[in-house]
């Protein structure tokens, strides 16, 4: 028997800190749907304003009314049509549906504009071995992108107003004894219409970002690859794409932004000064309390036992075991916290020390030039944005419940 376990953390990461810039303040939310979630993935706001909303924990999507303070189910968890074993992200396709990325059924569920389930289709494996960027692109330490949950691309990061996917690869190259751990990883473009695969930019990736664990010998092996959650406060870059395909890098080496187009000519912004916030005392208890509550996601899967080929999947995060090693200081901002607005504007969270208690946001033009701050109130953080300059937060209440709110930004 062959045992190969995945598993990709999507930790929570510290809220962002506040700079000295001039700011938007958001002070009271134009709603908040009443009732909790246990752990909000993704949000996409529809044409009509209401929301399709994923609880990855709870295994749920939902079509919520913010006016009404209403909610509807979309689908049901299952392996049949129009289920879905375990939303994870959602996104943006033209004419105002929807994809919901399934990994522990290894396809994905499409949305129709009425909220109601489509077809599932899974996205193809490259033609022949994992895709490679243009000549003189690939850097140094890059190998080739492991297969995750038998997607050949890594994981889903995004999509653009074509409606063409985006992949990060998962920071493991193939080598001849087996999977290692590499320091960059791969944006890969994939087009629905044309099938076309190419590799836009890469990003770097924190060291020890990823672990490779095997166990068994012959027919009975075991192969556990861990990808994220591994470093406190992670050094890595950040990236989203824009609905005309622009790709936003955000550099962690001196924070500055690069603009790549869809034909890889990048745009490099100025760096932006900050100021480290220092890893103290707080801040590593701050990280223990995230760690304990952090969101993951673990897939399983056994191929060749008495019972046949089975998946498992857990959104329950991992033991936590107290890092080897603390970095000195945070990165300047927070690499699961970028987001691309409709209108195109950019916005990163910044890293801020464990007595600030307040989440800011430095905001970007299309052309990667800082144009300004966005304070929220404390307790909440960025999680999408909708029409008309309209912004999505999540609220954590002292029972670590979520809660959907909707501000005019």
């Amino acid at each position: 028997m062959r045992t190969l376990s995945v598993i990709a953390l999507l930790a929570s990461a510290a809220l962002p800190a506040a700079a000295q810039q001039p700011t938007r303040t958001l002070i009271k939310p134009l709603a908040e749907y009443g009732e909790p979630f246990s752990q909000i993935a993704a949000v996409r706001e529809l044409k009509d304003g209401r929301l399709l909303v994923v609880d990855s924990r709870d295994k749920i999507v939902q079509l919520v009314n913010l006016t009404a303070n209403s909610a509807s189910k979309v689908g049901r968890e299952g392996s049949g049509p129009g289920e879905y074993g375990l939303p994870t992200q959602l996104f943006a396709l033209p004419g105002d549906s929807s994809v919901i990325f399934d990994p522990l059924n290894q396809r994905y569920l499409m949305v129709l504009p009425d909220g109601k389930p489509g077809v599932s289709f899974r996205v193809g494996d490259e033609p022949s071995g994992s895709p490679r960027p243009p000549q003189g692109q690939r850097p140094e330490g890059g190998g080739q992108v492991m297969r995750i949950g038998g997607l050949g691309f890594g994981l889903p990061r995004a999509t653009d107003a074509r409606g063409r996917l985006y992949f990060e690869g998962g920071g493991i190259s193939m080598g001849p004894n087996g999977p290692v751990t590499a320091d960059t990883a791969p944006i890969v473009r994939y087009d629905r219409a044309t099938k076309a695969v190419d590799t836009v930019a890469w990003v770097n990736l924190p060291k020890h970002n990823a672990s490779v664990k095997s166990s068994g010998s012959g027919g009975n092996q075991r192969m556990e690859v861990r990808i994220g959650g591994r470093t406190p406060y992670p050094a890595r870059d950040a990236w989203t794409v824009l609905p005309n395909g622009t790709v936003v890098i955000a550099r962690v080496g001196d924070y500055h932004l690069d603009l790549v187009s869809p034909t890889r000519v990048v745009t490099r912004g100025a760096a932006v000064a900050f100021t480290a916030v220092k890893v103290g005392n707080a801040e590593k208890q701050e990280y223990r309390d995230q760690s304990k509550n952090a969101g993951g996601i673990s897939i399983t899967r056994n191929e060749g036992g008495p019972g046949g080929s089975q998946t498992r999947a857990s959104t329950a995060p991992p033991p936590f075991e107290e890092p080897a090693e603390w970095p000195s200081a945070k990165p300047p901002f927070n690499a699961t916290g970028i987001f691309a607005t409709p209108a195109g504007e950019i916005w990163v969270a910044r890293n801020r020390s464990a007595s600030d208690p307040t989440p800011t946001y430095d905001v970007f033009s299309t052309t990667g030039k800082l144009t300004g701050k966005v304070v929220l109130p404390k307790q909440t953080r960025v999680i999408g944005f909708g029409a008309g300059g309209t912004v999505y937060t999540i609220r954590v209440d002292d029972d670590d419940l979520q809660y959907l709110q909707r501000f005019r930004g």
